[in-house]
């Protein structure tokens, strides 16, 4: 008489343990693979915020602005900022006159909006990379949303060597971990 209801009941624990055992058993088999894992290591993430303009039109003057946010947190461990400007001079004798030449103006601010570097050119300016120093005594940048503000004004006739052009690129590079078998930067 018990042979009757020892069967169903050890039928149902079989089919409860079973069941519940795959939840432990992927605890059980994440812990090995962690256990096997090496260690994460200090790497570098570089990300780069880009502003290129090819001035295109050569009957009129083609303004343009622009604003780009990047955001900068306490993992940031250099910001370089690389520009290149390329104006076509029919005659250099002008020079840089308000409201009369081209020209290129970018300044990149601080989240409390000190300028921490700019230029106002008129004229070709060779490709060249600067480096945002640290403030005195600081041993990372200020925390937020940095702003690089671009104005510029230009000519140019597509496809030919006389179009004015500008390229400005920030880099913002992270120190960052770097889990093995992931291709992701955390």
């Amino acid at each position: 008489m018990k042979a009757k209801w020892v069967m169903p009941v050890l039928l149902v624990l079989t089919f409860v343990l079973s069941t519940s055992s795959g939840c432990l058993g992927l605890l059980q088999a994440r812990e090995v693979v962690e256990s096997i894992r090496e260690a994460p290591e200090l790497d570098t993430d570089s990300r780069t915020y880009r502003d290129i303009k090819v001035f295109t039109n050569f009957f009129e003057w083609e303004s343009y602005n622009n604003s780009i946010e990047i955001p900068v947190d306490s993992s940031v461990t250099d910001i370089s900022i690389y520009r290149s400007v390329q104006i076509t001079n029919f005659n250099t004798d002008i020079g840089c006159l308000e409201n009369v030449t081209r020209y290129v103006r970018a300044e990149f601010y601080t989240p409390s909006g000190e300028i921490a570097w700019k230029i106002d050119v008129c004229e070709d300016l060779e490709a060249n990379a600067d480096k945002i120093p640290l403030e005195f005594g600081s041993t990372s940048y200020e925390e937020g949303n940095w702003r690089l503000d671009i104005e510029a004004r230009g000519i140019g006739l597509p496809e030919t060597p006389v179009q004015d052009n500008f390229q400005i690129d920030v880099t913002i590079k992270r120190t960052c971990l770097k889990y093995p078998l992931e291709d992701t930067c955390v």
